[in-house]
């Protein structure tokens, strides 16, 4: 949401400053129209910065929010009066809450449940560069513990198979098959310096990622109830 501040400029004069307002807030993560309580604009590593500190009315906290700011008009003084271009950097307190996942899921993989909730920690930081390799590992970590527990005899083999290998050998289910392979080319993506998939990202592997996970819950539970013996059998 556009919105624009006046804020006292070094005791001197007024600046004005053009930013994005924060739409929901990072503590308890409901949607708001902030009430600005103070804003201020300051000097520091050979930049400008602007910090604005909101009243969220759902949880009755106070957010401060910081945004990198570029100079976009001076007068003939050379006073900066204007800040256009704004650059959200982050906002806080940030309440993390971890994703939950099922209690099979957890069996299987705990490792991928850690590393995905390790990731969207970093995500919810804003570190979006290195969340993407972490929710790519955590990949890896569900595709092989579930092709293990499909395949216990060939535990090591798994292990030191390539992920596209292990994908192809190993995973049997089509559409568990088509969701780590996509998700796998997003997180090469997360890895490299030029981007083979320009029009997506960690936010369709996390779609992909949820998929995923829901076809292996409902294989695991399908195999329980296979597991069943026919004790209705009258003879």
């Amino acid at each position: 949401m556009k919105s624009e501040c006046n804020c006292d400029w070094k005791g001197q004069h007024e600046v004005k400053v053009e930013y994005d307002s924060i739409e929901k807030c990072p503590k308890c993560n409901k949607a708001i129209s902030p009430e600005r309580l103070h804003a201020i604009v300051i000097e520091k590593d050979k930049g400008y910065w602007f910090y604005v500190s909101d009243f969220c009315s759902a949880c009755k906290s106070v957010i401060i929010t910081e945004y990198r700011l570029e100079a976009d008009g001076r007068d003939r003084f050379d006073r900066i009066h204007r800040f256009n271009n704004s650059e959200f950097i982050n906002s806080a307190p940030i309440i993390f809450q971890e994703e939950k996942f099922d209690e099979m899921i957890k069996k299987i993989s705990s490792q991928f449940v850690k590393i995905y909730n390790q990731s969207l920690q970093a995500e919810k930081m804003g570190l979006d560069e290195i969340a993407g390799l972490g929710y790519r590992k955590s990949v890896e970590f569900l595709i092989k513990d579930f092709a293990i527990y499909e395949n216990p005899d060939k535990v090591e083999e798994i292990k030191n198979t390539w992920m596209k290998v292990c994908i192809e050998k190993y995973i049997k289910n089509e559409q568990i098959k088509v969701l780590a392979e996509r998700s796998d080319w997003i997180g090469n993506d997360e890895a490299h310096y030029i981007r083979k998939q320009e029009n997506r990202d960690i936010t369709d592997m996390k779609k992909f990622i949820k998929a995923m996970v829901y076809f292996i819950g409902m294989t695991l539970i399908t195999e329980d109830a296979e597991s069943m013996e026919n004790k209705n059998n009258r003879g």
